[in-house]
């Protein structure tokens, strides 16, 4: 048998700072579903990073975490302090792995998939200090964070949260009622606010919360690193497997200032609590958290809606239109009369684009928490689906571009495979408005499957023989791979193209990014996160999905209409 390789893991880069985080923090190491390496910077302070100057010392030492990181065989990259946003061009250039220093990466997708006029809500620690890091979405992803979209409020004022400025234990069942409530009232002055984005490293406790009180999504600095560690990871459901280890579930114990050498420890400004004490605090904190979870009434698992074209094939696992490809509910519903061919030009007959806004509001009826389509193409009626929904809609696994380009250095490359590679050319314009995926831009390298042995079944909507397709589709990225040493991400644009994901990530040692795991990345905003936090709000998923065969959820007057 083949050797398995190990789980992936995530990097932490610590600041020179020690305090008793709470589960969901990303210092705790019980925040994560996979292994955690932490490393301290000495003398780089919380204030040094607000400053957004490091002096050359510090400079050294951030390299060396980060080399020392990668050294650890770590996947990804990220900080405890969304502060070192300021820094991440410079860790960019340092990394080879995808490194991301602020949960704000996650700024353009979620507002991609929302309408122009819908608004986001960003929870800081300090809302005076978001600077740096709008700066730098603007310089690196051309992202305006200073428009109008964006609801930014600080938690300062909110009862016992000051324990954070003073590095003190957050009193997380005093926080949490004032974090509800002050997200509640700004909901109210800002009705349009349809997503919640926590920056600060601390917050992630109160996710949950606010997904159970506000109804809304909320991503955090543990949805950012989920989404990165997801690229590397087996996908259990479909493609290859037995080829990663499974994860123990067991985490390194770290103090402030292991993995240190003598001389660097003596640069230490703080010096790490003893074990004994961190003890004590860790119970402490878990009698006083079984308080604040009372009992509720328990709210539905998110479900996916997904818009289907009005053409019938045979999907294979991991395929968008396969139901086991996802470990959440899903509902599909096609548009009678919507042709691949109308999906490519871009443009929908008057009666088409009528049945187009029924499947949208039909799946919203429905409660789906986020909406996707069974064709990149579809990304043409992003801004007509996002109009009518309340809920995030991401019709293309290219919507994740800027997410992934921000994570590499400008010189780095990202690899996408399309069906064919002339396909994303007239969707150019499209892309460009709705994700800020310039396809000119020389860092994709934008690559068509069409002759891959067996692939053309696609093309000809017969069932594909993924075991006989996947041998070709490893060896032609690989031939790319030898010419272009500099890719370091793949992204899968076609639909049907995730099955091969498993595969690819085996054979190249590189993050692949899908349908899947787009949609996984939109859904986990929704779900409770089992780790920490608010629990037992919201029904477990059962582990079944609903048969679907094509056409169903459709009434027999819109049946009669499909051309399939």
């Amino acid at each position: 048998a083949k050797k398995q390789v190990k789980h992936p893991a995530l990097g932490v880069v610590r600041l020179d700072y020690d305090y008793p985080p709470a589960p969901g923090d990303s210092d705790h190491p019980a925040s994560f579903g996979y292994d955690v390496y932490f490393r301290c910077v000495p003398g780089l302070s919380f204030e040094m990073c607000q400053t957004g100057q490091f002096t050359e010392e510090v400079e050294r030492r951030f390299a060396d975490a980060i080399k020392h990181l990668e050294a650890r065989g770590v996947s990804a990259i990220t900080g405890d302090c969304g502060f070192m946003m300021a820094f991440q061009v410079l860790a960019r250039k340092i990394a080879a792995k995808p490194i991301f220093m602020s949960s704000m990466v996650q700024c353009p997708i979620i507002a991609a998939a929302l309408d122009p006029d819908d608004q986001i809500m960003v929870l800081t620690a300090n809302e005076h200090s978001l600077k740096p890091q709008k700066e730098i979405l603007m310089t690196s992803c051309g992202f305006d964070v200073e428009e109008h979209r964006f609801v930014i409020h600080g938690c300062q004022d909110v009862p016992g949260f000051d324990a954070v400025a003073k590095g003190e234990k957050v009193p997380l069942d005093i926080v949490q009622p004032g974090i509800i409530k002050m997200a509640l009232d700004l909901i109210q002055k800002n009705p349009m606010i349809r997503a919640i984005l926590l920056e600060c490293t601390e917050l992630p406790p109160y996710a949950d919360a606010l997904r159970y009180h506000t109804g809304l999504p909320v991503w955090d600095a543990i949805t950012a690193a989920d989404f990165y560690v997801s690229a590397f990871q087996d996908n259990p459901r479909f493609g290859i497997s037995d080829w990663q280890q499974e994860w123990d579930e067991e985490q390194e114990h770290y103090e402030l200032g292991t993995h240190l050498t003598k001389d660097e420890l003596l640069l230490l400004q703080n010096k790490a609590v003893h074990k004994k004490e961190k003890k004590q605090r860790a119970l402490l904190h878990k009698k006083k958290l079984d308080k604040v979870q009372r009992k509720v009434r328990k709210q539905q698992a998110p479900i996916l809606g997904v818009i289907r074209l009005d053409y019938n094939y045979p999907p294979a696992p991991g395929d968008i239109d396969f139901p086991g490809s996802y470990d959440y509910d899903v509902l599909f519903r096609v548009v009678p009369g919507f042709t691949f061919a109308m999906a490519q030009s871009g443009k929908l007959s008057e009666a088409v684009e009528q049945e187009f806004i029924d499947a949208v509001r039909w799946l919203e009826r429905k409660g789906v928490s986020g909406i996707t389509g069974d064709c990149g193409f579809m990304m043409a009626f992003q801004p007509l689906a996002s109009a009518i929904a309340s809920v995030p809609v991401f019709m293309s696994a290219m919507m994740q571009c800027p997410m992934i380009s921000i994570a590499f250095d400008k010189y780095d490359k990202i690899l996408i495979l399309t069906a064919n590679g002339d396909s994303l050319k007239p969707q150019k314009e499209t892309l460009l408005k709705q994700c800020g995926f310039n396809v000119d831009d020389r860092r994709f390298m934008i690559v068509g499957c069409q002759d891959v042995p067996g692939f053309d079944a696609v093309a000809k909507g017969e069932k594909v023989d993924v075991d006989y397709v996947t041998p070709g589709i490893v060896y032609m990225v690989k031939e790319i791979l030898k010419q272009h040493a500099s890719i370091r991400a793949i992204c899968l644009e076609c639909t049907e193209l995730p099955p091969y994901a498993d595969a690819l990530r085996s054979e190249t040692k590189l993050p692949v990014f899908d349908a899947i795991t787009n949609a996984d990345f939109f859904i986990s905003a929704r779900r409770d996160n089992p780790r920490f936090g608010f629990n037992q709000w919201q029904l477990d998923w059962d582990g079944l999905q609903d048969n679907y065969e094509f056409g169903s959820n459709l009434t027999a007057e819109q049946a009669e209409k499909l051309l399939n």
